[in-house]
């Protein structure tokens, strides 16, 4: 057996398909709320430059 052949037969692509699927789902999610103090008019997180 080379260097260069490999035993696929047990690697679940389908699970691990799914699994990127449901993080990047998450991930979306997680960026399409809306953040406090994301703003950009120069306050915040509450603490105004002047």
């Amino acid at each position: 057996m080379s260097e260069f052949d490999f035993d696929l037969d047990h690697l679940d692509f389908a699970a691990a398909e799914d699994s990127v699927a449901a993080t990047q789902a998450a991930v979306a999610a997680a960026e399409s709320e809306p953040q406090f103090g994301d703003d950009d008019d120069e306050c915040s997180g509450g603490a105004c430059k002047i």
